[in-house]
């Protein structure tokens, strides 16, 4: 296998690493450029082959972990997505029970049940979690 083979391999995982950004691809691009140093260096396509596959056993097992973790740390205090709607009030727009009803929430009207019983119209509300597209409420006093 030519190097230039090597290198277009590399530029691929890289342009899918991109697109996914789960480190997956990016693991595979550092084990590929292992076996493009490996061919460089004027070995056969048997001793490629294995600077890849210990290459790309390595970076998944050790690297992508540790890379993943940073990449994903939580900042203490600042919640988004969802989690940023767990505490935060609203407006009941009907009556709210364990069947339904509507809020809402963040200027936007969302799904709504219950998490204590009926909650009539017009009552402020606190979400408590979120369940798909709906919020779990109580009613502010609660």
């Amino acid at each position: 296998m030519t190097i230039w083979i090597w290198a277009v391999v590399i530029v691929i995982l890289i342009v899918v690493e991109l697109l996914t950004v789960d480190l997956l691809f990016a693991s595979l691009a550092i084990a590929a450029t292992a076996a493009l140093v490996a061919n460089a260096l004027g070995y056969e396509m048997p001793i490629q082959g294995i600077a890849f596959a210990l290459f790309a056993t390595l970076s998944l097992l050790f690297l992508r972990p540790i890379a993943l973790k940073h990449l994903k740390k939580e900042v203490p205090g600042f919640a988004t997505n969802m989690d940023a709607l767990i505490g935060a009030p609203a407006i009941a727009l009907t009556e709210v029970d364990q069947n339904g009803g509507q809020i809402k929430l963040n200027g936007e009207v969302w799904s709504a049940r219950s998490a204590v019983g009926a909650i009539s119209s017009n009552t402020q509300l606190t979400v408590i979690s979120i369940e798909g597209a709906t919020a779990l409420v109580v009613a502010k006093d609660n």
